[in-house]
């Protein structure tokens, strides 16, 4: 089949063209021969007959942080060490919208078996997630005062958005080569919540009135949280924990999940990829427990659901200055116009991160590819899509390299490498999505890294041609 040239230029124009914001993104995602690329895309025929891991077969880490920088902390002294905080040029350099994220996985037992058409799989590990997005008005007030934030109608505004989670997960897949063009690829995945935070509100305003130069601060805080041990809320309102954490506590919180994905084969040459992964969601049934903030009703200085302060008479200041037991009461009382309650809750569900993405492969020859790709994740504060490009090659029938681009917001240096070696049926394999990140960690703004040792047995890769119909061997020379 020779495919129209103007379909697949418009095709890769398409995924090149794209805006994109932020996304982590794996060198491993796009190695051949690496068989977690099945991770990204459950479709792709893996030219081995089976494959097997145990507990190192797969370690990943992500980390993002859009704007905090070391670099923007601090005043350096003539030897360049750190020598003040400088609140001015830290708030200055955030943006609007900021975010810092986290992805730790595990993969603690991996066995995939090819079938007669196809090849099944079987996944177990655990996952910790977690992102914290927040406005620039958080850094703003610690370094400009109210004096900055006068009138109702310039405000501080203070948001936060926090949504974080632990949880196991048993995958269970199939891929199926349905014809010589197409391969269709899922996985149901069995999941167990550990533990969970996640933010409903967290905001807050203060601003200055010009004429009597009070302080009028609102807030508003709303969160909810699973935790993997019994605990309860006591008389005093405080959270407390009810005996030794059991095993038996990690398995409490169910979850399902599907990964779905689609390859198509052009010819030789050309294919692209559509797959949706961490379809589905988690129910956090025990230990749960509301936590919430208003300013509360403590007398003087509340106003309307408000804190409104206007200031101190000279006979309260010479007693919070001369009296301790006044000091102490008078601080008491005004920490508990800002206490945080906790509150048993009832069962609630929180959804995955799920994950979207769309590829285009050409194969220049049986050794060397190249790809574009969209990819973009719902989080809890928001969606966040990336652009990557990446070349992935092999040489000396054992040793496999990956290159890759990725365009992140407010980040647009990130290199990434990854590099395999077979050893027998031994895939040792090293990888980082930041090569500069490497040189200097606090003032990148992501980092991704994955390590792992699998045991493959190999078979000769699968190539599809037109003239044949069926799936055809080729030998290691291609």
């Amino acid at each position: 089949m020779i495919m129209n040239k103007k379909i697949v230029l418009a095709f890769f124009a398409a995924l090149t063209f794209c805006s994109v914001k932020a996304q982590q993104v794996s060198p491993v995602d796009f190695m051949r021969y690496n068989p977690y690329q099945m991770n990204a895309n459950p479709a792709t025929d893996l030219p081995y007959s089976s494959v097997m891991s145990l507990v190192i077969g797969d370690i990943g880490i992500d980390l993002q942080n859009t704007t905090l920088r070391f670099d923007n902390c601090f005043d350096f002294d003539a030897q360049g060490r750190p020598a003040t905080i400088n609140l001015h040029k830290l708030a200055n350099s955030l943006k609007e919208d900021n975010y810092i994220g986290f992805d730790v996985n595990v993969d603690l037992f991996t066995l995939y078996k090819r079938l007669k058409k196809g090849m099944i799989t079987i996944n177990y590990g655990v996952k910790a997630q977690g992102d914290f997005a927040f406005n620039e008005g958080l850094f703003d007030l610690a370094a400009y005062g109210n004096s900055a934030f006068v009138g109702n109608d310039n405000p501080a505004m203070v948001n936060m958005d926090i949504n974080a989670m632990g949880y196991q997960e048993l995958a269970v897949g199939y891929q199926w080569n349905v014809t010589e063009q197409l391969s269709l690829g899922g996985k149901a995945k069995l999941l167990f919540g550990v533990a969970n935070v996640k933010t409903d509100a967290f905001d807050a305003q203060l601003y200055t009135d010009p004429d009597s130069y009070a302080l009028r601060l609102k807030e508003n805080i709303a969160m909810k949280t699973a935790l993997p041990n019994v605990i309860y809320v006591d008389e005093t309102g405080h959270l407390k924990a009810d005996g030794p954490f059991s095993v038996g506590e990690l398995f409490r919180n169910p979850g399902f999940g599907v990964d779905l994905a689609a390859e198509y084969r052009f010819d030789e040459r050309f294919s692209a990829v559509a797959a949706v992964r961490d379809l589905g969601f988690i129910h956090w049934g025990k230990h749960n427990i509301a936590m919430s903030g208003q300013v509360n009703d403590m007398g003087h200085f509340y106003d309307n659901g408000d804190f409104l302060f206007e200031g101190l008479n000279v006979d309260e200041v010479q007693r919070i200055l001369s009296d301790d037991n006044y000091r102490k009461h008078f601080l008491d009382t005004l920490q508990r116009y800002f206490q945080v309650g906790f509150s048993p809750m009832d069962k609630y569900t929180t959804a995955l991160n799920t994950n979207l993405l769309l590829r285009g492969n050409y194969d220049l020859d049986a050794r060397n590819r190249f790809s574009a790709q969209v990819q973009g994740r719902f989080l809890g504060s928001g969606f966040r899509p990336a652009l990557t490009l990446a070349y992935c090659g092999s040489f000396w029938n054992n040793f496999n390299v990956c290159a890759t681009y990725t365009m992140m917001p407010h980040s647009y240096d990130n290199i990434g490498l990854g590099v395999s070696a077979m050893i027998e049926t031994c895939n040792i394999y090293l990888t980082t999505n930041n090569l500069i990140g490497l040189f200097k960690p606090l003032n990148t703004s992501a980092f991704n890294a994955q390590v792992g040792i699998v045991f493959n047995l190999w078979m000769p890769e699968r190539r599809y041609v037109d003239e044949s119909g069926k799936p055809e061997f080729l030998d290691d020379n291609g």
